[in-house]
């Protein structure tokens, strides 16, 4: 499966953000980039070191990570993704900000990180790809990998609470799954809130924010010390 998921990424690397802009506009993006403040706000209070250790799982072509290393670089980021174009995408936009960047090309199901390390996860419109029984194995692997006091940065699709918006996002977001289904090989098949599960594990959220019509949900969750 994850040789199916590399390859499609890889095909879909040079047209990611076009198709993006295409339907979307700057949605995705704003969205990407709308609780940042916050997020560096929380690592700035909660992290003891200058240069805090963050995780960037699945950011693509790299734009929040671009946003994120001119707000915070003293910050030291390892930047995972399954695609070598993506992350040949993301070289290319930080530039000289990504000096510091450890970039890992890896299934995020292959790999493993010794346990509280990491200050901060950020997973822009990546745990959509899973299903609920993958992200019952995720997110706990990824939370052992943070600190005590640790935040995750979630910033994904949901399915719109009701009315005209929620028919309206059941099929974008069901075209959606269809199409990275047949380029990628995802198992999902529909949005998965991570919101249950992340509880579990003892996160919080402290800020959220919905936009275009409330398909797009960003939210910085915090685990208490």
């Amino acid at each position: 499966m994850s040789d199916k998921r590399r390859s499609g990424y890889d095909r879909l690397a040079p047209w990611y953000q076009t198709l993006e802009q295409l339907r979307f506009g700057k949605a995705l993006q704003n969205g990407r980039v709308s609780l940042l403040p916050a997020v560096l706000e929380h690592l700035q209070s909660r992290s003891s070191d200058d240069d805090p250790e963050v995780l960037f799982l699945g950011d693509g072509d790299g734009r929040l990570l671009e946003a994120f290393l001119a707000s915070c670089p003293t910050a030291r980021v390892t930047s995972v993704d399954i695609s070598p174009p993506m992350v040949a995408l993301q070289k290319s936009r930080v530039g000289h900000r990504g000096r510091a960047v450890q970039w890992q090309v890896a299934d995020v199901e292959d790999i493993e990180f010794p346990a509280g390390r990491f200050a901060l996860v950020v997973t822009p419109f990546f745990l959509d790809c899973f299903d609920a029984a993958e992200l019952g194995r995720l997110i706990p692997r990824i939370a052992g990998w943070l600190t005590p006091a640790a935040a995750w940065y979630v910033v994904d699709f949901q399915i719109p609470p009701s009315g005209l918006r929620r028919l309206w996002g059941r099929f974008w977001l069901a075209t959606m799954h269809t199409f990275f289904r047949w380029q990628t090989g995802l198992r999902s098949r529909q949005v998965v809130d991570p919101a249950p599960i992340l509880q579990t594990c003892g996160f919080s959220p402290k800020h959220d924010q919905q936009a275009h019509a409330e398909m797009i949900r960003s939210t910085l969750y915090c685990r208490d010390r």
